[in-house]
Parts: structure tokens; C-alpha cells; sequence
């Protein structure tokens, strides 16, 4: 399954099984695409990237993701919630939160190589992640923190 907003340009590009046996690979990135409540969208990663025609802006400090304790969902998926840390120095996700509200938006994590040097991806994008955000957890001065659950 590919995220409606991750795109490649390059039909040359490897696959993410090919890139991983490579001895010297690109950068492993993590995008993360989020659609409010309001239909708006918002794209990020730890890097200041463009896929297509989606600019992703280097706002990820850091992403965890946790599977839930107990018994496995119908269709053999666990439970997973994945949590995000958003450099939020300038207010733009608390004044989102204000405006429109982080409950309820839709959350795509994607995984892949991307070359640094030439600006471009390396390999197409795998999705590893689609869930529905919760209010946001943590509101400090320079961080947020969001978390949205698989299901």
C-alpha cells in the first residue's frame, strides 16, 4: 500500500529491499502525512525533503511506536499506536491545534531511502503506519507531542 501522498518521480528508482542489501545505502527516512480535520495537509520528516510535488519540512524529533499489550485485532494486525515529537518552536502546531484541532486527522508513516545529494528519493516509498490522531499529548514551548492509533 503506498500513501496517497508519497510519490515517486524516478521509475528507475530500487526497491527498499534492493537499497537495504546495498554495502553503502542512502538515507533511511521516515515522512509522515497528515490530513486534518478540516481537509488541510501537512507533511513532515527529520530532513527538509521534496517527493514530487509534496515538500516535507524537518519537524520530526522523534517517533515511537508502540504495539498494544493483549490479543491481536480481527485480520491478525496488533493494535499500534505511534507517538510524535514535532519541533514546535515557532507555535505552528499549537496554533493548529487552536484552529482546527489535531483529533480525528488522519496519519501516514512511510518509509525510504532518499539521496541527500541529488535532492531525490531512492526508492519508492512503503507505508507503515495509517492511523487516526488523538488530541495532542504534550504541549511544551519547543516540542508537541501526537499520538495516533492504528484502527
Amino acid at each position: 500500500m503506498q500513501s496517497e501522498f508519497v510519490h515517486s518521480e524516478h521509475h528507475s528508482c530500487q526497491t527498499i529491499f534492493e537499497a537495504k542489501e546495498q554495502a553503502v545505502t542512502e538515507t533511511p527516512l521516515l515522512v509522515f502525512d497528515c490530513v486534518l480535520p478540516d481537509g488541510s495537509s501537512e507533511h513532515w520528516s527529520t530532513h527538509g525533503i521534496t517527493i514530487g510535488d509534496v515538500a516535507y519540512a524537518a519537524r520530526v524529533n522523534g517517533a515511537q511506536r508502540v504495539r498494544a499489550a493483549g490479543g491481536e485485532r480481527s485480520g491478525g494486525r496488533r493494535d499500534s499506536t505511534d507517538s510524535l515529537v514535532l519541533g514546535n518552536a515557532d507555535s505552528r502546531f499549537s496554533e493548529i491545534e487552536r484552529a482546527v484541532g489535531w483529533k480525528g486527522a488522519r496519519l501516514t508513516a512511510s518509509f525510504l531511502f532518499y539521496d541527500l545529494r541529488t535532492g531525490a528519493p531512492a526508492t519508492e516509498a512503503s507505508v507503515l503506519f495509517q492511523g487516526i490522531c488523538n488530541p495532542p499529548e504534550e504541549i511544551r514551548e519547543a516540542t508537541f507531542r501526537i499520538t495516533a492509533t492504528n484502527g
